[in-house]
């Protein structure tokens, strides 16, 4: 027979197990919880590892961008740094790919303008174009320019003044085609497979040139120097719709938020 002396030391050891077990089951709880904590805590610095190099990335990329020369960004001689090689080797495979000659013209502004200098030639806000036009302090002094300025489009059927055709011919646009676009041509026009583009990527190109593309049209060169009001009303009106597709491509280029059609390496 089992003393009550014996039953209450069975009952007392069975209770300190018991506590003895709650106990083990808290810890590892607390051990679990510390483990989570340095788990998240290095998921932490993982991710902030990797932020920090994607901006370092980031800002290296920007390192190797142009530095803006103290200057109008159009004026002068072409700038030699830029790559037009490689952006000839860019025209043919946007042609290739079946886009458009104007799809180019836009890739090009964009490129030009977004992705080449430290500081982008050309903004807009406020309704105007602010074009760079020297440096100060290792900032961008920067001139206002209309619409009108920066592409020559005159919405009119004829010329009637002289005045229209200073405006024609002092845009923005003719200087930019010079600049970035002419050595493109010149180097793309050395290679067998620019001629077989056709007309519908060599009239726009020769036109947007201006006066250095010598387009002919019905016995007349279009050239935006033209001081000839006849002479000039008639290429204009002809050409005018291909002249609007060239400054839309431009303007959209030059302003996209990303690179429009972009291309496989």
């Amino acid at each position: 027979m089992v003393s009550n002396e014996e039953v209450l030391v069975e009952l007392t050891s069975s209770a300190k197990l018991k506590h003895l077990l709650d106990e083990v089951v808290q810890l590892k709880k607390q051990v679990q919880r510390i483990a989570d904590a340095l788990e998240k805590q290095q998921d932490r610095k993982s991710y902030q590892a990797a932020y920090y190099k994607k901006r370092k990335a980031a800002k290296a990329a920007k390192v190797v961008r142009l530095p803006n020369k103290d200057r109008h960004c159009l004026d002068g001689p072409r700038d030699p740094r830029l790559p037009h090689a490689a952006w000839a080797k860019q025209l043919k495979k946007f042609a290739e790919r079946g886009l458009s000659v104007y799809n180019f013209i836009s890739w090009l502004a964009w490129t030009w303008n977004q992705k080449t200098y430290e500081h982008s030639p050309i903004t807009k806000s406020g309704g105007y174009f602010h074009v760079l036009i020297g440096m100060s302090g290792g900032k961008p002094l920067r001139a206002k320019y209309s619409e009108r300025d920066v592409t020559g489009h005159m919405r009119v059927s004829r010329f009637s003044r002289l005045e229209q055709l200073d405006t024609l011919r002092d845009a923005l646009f003719w200087k930019w085609t010079f600049v970035v676009l002419c050595e493109i041509v010149n180097e793309a026009e050395e290679e067998g497979w620019f001629e077989a583009l056709g007309e519908s990527w060599t009239k726009p190109l020769k036109i947007a040139l201006g006066s250095l593309g010598c387009y002919e049209i019905k016995g007349e060169i279009f050239d935006p120097c033209e001081r000839d009001l006849e002479v000039a009303s008639k290429t204009y009106g002809w050409l005018r719709p291909t002249l609007e597709m060239n400054w839309s491509a431009f303007l959209r280029g030059l302003f996209s938020k990303e690179e429009p059609f972009t291309l496989p390496p």
